[in-house]
């Protein structure tokens, strides 16, 4: 048996499209799934694309590995996802694909400091549990999908000095959202710094929704915000944060309440959210507007040594 790891060129991209939507690998890729899934994520400036790597068995191909290199305050980490067709599973196929992620972790690591490689996987899946074992990962969190029965939404009942526009599409109403995600979310774990360059080509990718996303103002100062999406199988509250001067005053439930009826409106699919598991403040918010927990996702983590 012969197996060759190689880069993902862009003459590959169906290909990876054919493994991605595979039946045996689709429900692990959920969020790229659909007509244009793969263009969504492919238009992610954080997605390496250059880091992306085929896996081949006797020159038919087997699996894939995408890399993300995700910036943080002090530092940058890589999130890696790895699939493998069933039927070429059990073979070592998987841990090739790691290793490769992993090499280009550490070509692509600064001359100092940690090399943090994450990677993910939805449960029940024995076949993630191991891999990441043999790769040298260890457990570092739970995140899970959240689901609502549909209907029977609350008006928003958003604060009374609070007002609400959708995404006009400039510049300046961007760099406002992008403002209160950095702030609500800075102490976030692994949190991912968000820049202007980052986000404006997952606004225009086809299938984006500026009518899906809300901010919420106090005067001229954006203070929350929700961004949906509607994914191949359900609708997503994609992310909602509020800025800590916000906190206490009912901000992020209303704009919950908001995404879920835009969703509900907006698609026949379950509406869900996906929360860390260890946000106590969160779960408690999503509890008690009806949701309840669908799935599970585990979170994996691993320091490299530094580059040689």
């Amino acid at each position: 048996m012969s197996i060759l790891v190689r880069p993902c060129g862009d003459a590959d991209r169906e290909l990876l499209r054919s493994l991605v939507q595979d039946p045996s690998i689709a429900p692990q890729f959920d969020t790229f799934q659909g007509p244009e899934g793969l263009e969504h994520k492919m238009a992610d400036r954080r997605l390496a694309r250059d880091g992306i790597r085929l896996a081949f068995v006797d020159g038919e191909p087997a699996g894939f590995g995408v890399p993300w290199l995700l910036p943080q305050a002090t530092s940058v980490w890589t999130m890696t996802r790895i699939g493998v067709l069933e039927r070429f599973r059990r073979r070592g196929i998987g841990t090739r694909i790691g290793e490769s992620l992993l090499d280009f972790a550490r070509a692509g690591a600064p001359a100092s400091g940690p090399i943090e490689v994450a990677g993910s996987a939805w449960l029940p899946s024995d076949a993630a549990v191991a891999l990441a074992t043999r790769l040298g990962f260890a457990h570092e969190r739970y995140f899970w999908l959240m689901e609502r029965a549909r209907g029977g939404v609350p008006a928003p009942g958003f604060p009374a000095d609070i007002t609400v526009r959708t995404f006009d599409g400039t510049d300046a109403m961007l760099g406002e959202w992008l403002d209160v995600y950095n702030d609500s979310f800075s102490e976030h774990y692994r949190h991912v710094i968000a820049r202007l360059d980052d986000i404006r080509p997952l606004v225009r990718v086809p299938g984006f929704r500026p009518d899906g996303v809300a901010l919420a103002y106090r005067g001229t100062r954006c203070l929350g915000f929700v961004r949906t999406e509607r994914l191949e199988s359900r609708g997503e509250i994609a992310v909602l944060g509020t800025a800590h001067a916000a906190r206490g005053i009912g901000l992020g439930r209303a704009l919950l309440r908001w995404g879920v009826a835009w969703l509900e409106a907006n698609s026949t699919t379950p509406v869900t959210p996906l929360v860390d598991g260890e946000n106590e403040g969160a779960l408690a918010l999503y509890r008690s507007e009806g949701f309840s927990i669908a799935q599970t996702r585990q979170i994996w983590g691993r320091v490299l040594a530094g580059p040689a």
